[in-house]
C-alpha cells in the first residue's frame, strides 16, 4: 500500500530527541522536511529516517499538515515567513512543546491556517498530551495518537496557562513544602531516608484522597487541632530553621485562603470562554 506524504516538518536538529521522533504513524507519512538550512534538513531527516530534506519553505505547500518543532523565541519570525512563501488557507499546523496557545495572534491564523498546539504530558512516559486549538486539528490528533496507542486530552480554549500552572505547581513550586517536611522530620531526628519516605507515603496519600473527594479530603477539625498544638511552640521551630516556621505559617495560610470558596467549576468554564472570545477577536 502507498502511503500518501502529506505531513511536512519545520525543525531544529533537537527534533530527533523529541515525542516525534518516536511516532512511526507521522514519521510514515512525512515528506518534505525544513530545517535552518539544507544542511540541517538532511540531518533531521536522516536521523529520523522519515522524510526528504528540503532547502525552502515552499515546497511544503502539497503538505496537508505541517508539524513545527522549533525554539519558542523562534516562532514568530519562522510562522511569519512561512505564511509567506505557503498559502496557509486549510492547511493543519501542529506547533509542538511550546508554552504559548492557537489563540495567539501569528501569521498563521491571519493566513487561515487551523492552528493547535500539542505538549506532551510529563512523567507520562510519552504516552499522554494535551492540545488545544482549532477543533478540526484536534479531532485528526486524537486519531492519529490514538493510531499510536496514545491518549490526547483536549484543553478548553484559553486554559493552557491553567495547564501549564498545573506543571509549575505540581513539579516545582511544591517543592519548598517538600523540603520544609523532610527538613522538619531530619531536624526532629528522622535519617534522611526515612524522611524522604514518610514524606513521600504522606504526599501521596493526599493527592489519593484529594483526587479522590476534592476539597471534602481536608479534615479541617483533625487540621485544626494539629494547627494549634504547633503553634502553641512555634519558637522551637523557630529557633531550629527561621525558614521553616516562615514556610509552616504561609501554607496555613494559603491552605484556609484555598478552601474558603474555590470558585465553582461552571463559573471558571465561563470565565474561561470570556477570554477565548476576547482573544480570538
Amino acid at each position: 500500500m502507498i502511503v500518501r506524504k502529506t505531513a511536512g516538518l519545520v525543525g531544529t536538529g533537537g527534533v530527533n530527541r523529541s515525542f516525534l521522533a518516536r511516532m512511526p504513524a507521522l514519521l510514515g507519512r512525512l515528506g518534505p522536511v525544513k530545517g535552518s538550512t539544507l544542511r540541517v534538513s538532511r540531518r533531521i531527516a536522516n536521523e529520523l529516517r522519515a522524510g526528504f530534506a528540503v532547502r525552502d519553505y515552499g515546497e511544503l505547500q502539497s503538505c496537508e499538515w505541517i508539524w513545527i518543532f522549533v525554539p519558542e523565541e523562534t516562532l514568530p519570525r519562522l510562522l511569519a515567513d512561512l505564511a509567506t512563501e505557503v498559502a496557509m488557507s486549510g492547511k493543519m499546523v501542529v506547533l509542538c512543546d511550546v508554552l504559548r496557545d492557537s489563540l495567539k495572534p501569528s501569521a498563521m491564523r491571519i493566513a487561515g491556517a487551523l492552528v493547535a498546539t500539542m505538549n506532551c504530558v510529563p512523567e507520562s512516559e510519552e504516552q499522554v498530551f494535551v492540545a488545544e486549538g482549532h477543533p478540526a486539528v484536534i479531532a485528526e490528533l486524537r486519531k492519529q495518537l490514538a493510531a499510536e496507542g496514545r491518549k490526547l486530552i483536549e484543553l478548553r480554549p484559553a486554559a493552557k496557562t491553567l495547564y501549564l500552572s498545573g506543571v509549575h505547581l505540581g513539579a516545582h513550586l511544591l517543592m519548598p513544602w517538600i523540603a520544609g517536611a523532610l527538613e522538619s522530620f531530619r531536624a526532629a531526628g528522622f535519617s534522611r531516608k526515612e524522611a524522604a519516605r514518610v514524606v513521600q507515603s504522606l504526599g501521596a496519600r493526599a493527592l489519593r484522597a484529594y483526587g479522590k473527594a476534592g476539597a471534602r479530603a481536608w479534615n479541617q477539625p483533625d487540621a485544626e487541632r494539629l494547627q494549634r498544638a504547633i503553634e502553641a511552640d512555634m519558637g522551637a521551630i523557630a529557633l531550629s530553621d527561621q525558614r521553616l516556621a516562615a514556610l509552616y505559617t504561609d501554607g496555613v495560610e494559603r491552605l484556609l485562603r484555598l478552601f474558603s470558596k474555590p470558585i465553582s467549576r461552571k463559573n471558571r468554564g465561563k470565565q474561561l470562554a470570556k477570554v477565548a472570545v476576547r482573544r480570538a477577536s
